[in-house]
């Protein structure tokens, strides 16, 4: 591992605990839900197995939630959160012919 992604990777880990000092500060464990992944993909370390790309990856992770139900709907709420970002992202994609079907629809005219 690199060691700019390790002191990076540490000091994430850093936040992550101060996230978690921060809701035991206000008393609100039992309130509280989160999930946090974050990593760093090792693109020298790419491999085909079985016909699947394979890379290395360094992860760091925190998942605090009180069963797999309430972690269940926070990752359903992480995938609709994804899917409106993707979709707003399409908007802007002018090299995409919805960009410019979208453009001409908003007063009749392109220009």
């Amino acid at each position: 591992m690199k060691e700019t992604i390790k002191d990076c990777l540490l000091e994430i880990q850093d936040l992550i605990l101060a996230i978690k000092d921060t809701v035991k500060k206000y008393e609100l464990e039992n309130e509280f839900i989160g999930s946090i992944a974050v990593g760093f993909i090792d693109p020298d370390s790419a491999t085909v197995e079985d016909n699947e790309p394979m890379v290395n990856m360094s992860l760091l992770s925190m998942v605090d939630v009180e069963d797999e139900d309430e972690l269940d709907d926070l990752l359903s709420y992480v995938v609709e959160i994804y899917r409106a970002e993707v979709e707003e992202e399409k908007k802007k994609d002018t090299s995409s012919i919805d960009y410019w079907i979208n453009l001409s629809q908003r007063d009749g005219d392109v220009n």
